[in-house]
């Protein structure tokens, strides 16, 4: 049974909301590029997933090409906010450090999450599951008629 492609994407977003709330939770401003790394990336994110979400819903969902690059790009920046967080965060004691580090694993899990959806969606576009080729080749079959 395959899992549908929009509870994944509430996931991720639940994932990138969770990530959002323990950097706020945990923000440290002695290094400004990884603060704005984790937070562009997580808001971005909450961003992106609401909108494919929506697109779910209202059967317009993105070409299979498109979800994977999101996923793709999404997995990269996660596991480096993640990375950097975990590194920035080693040694120092404390409840707020515990906050980072917990919100820097949720980015690795969020990361390998999105890995695995964008291999699902190239998957999906390689085996003609892409909405956009499904699209064409019924415009294509209306011509010939």
């Amino acid at each position: 049974m395959m899992i549908p492609t929009c509870l994944v994407k509430i996931l991720e977003l639940m994932l990138s909301v969770a990530c959002l709330a323990l950097l706020a939770l945990s923000y440290d401003l002695t290094d400004p590029p990884a603060l704005l790394l984790a937070a562009g990336t997580y808001g971005g994110y909450v961003i992106v997933l609401s909108g494919e979400i929506i697109g779910e819903f209202i059967s317009a969902g993105a070409d299979a090409h498109i979800a994977a690059w999101w996923s793709g790009l999404g997995a990269a920046l996660h596991a480096g906010s993640g990375a950097r967080a975990l590194a920035g965060w080693r040694g120092v004691a404390g409840a707020r450090a515990a906050l980072a580090r917990a919100g820097a694993v949720l980015a690795l899990a969020q990361a390998a999450l999105l890995a695995v959806d964008a291999l699902l969606a190239l998957c999906a576009a390689r085996g003609g599951g892409s909405s956009r080729d499904k699209s064409v080749r019924s415009i294509r079959r209306h011509e010939r008629a």
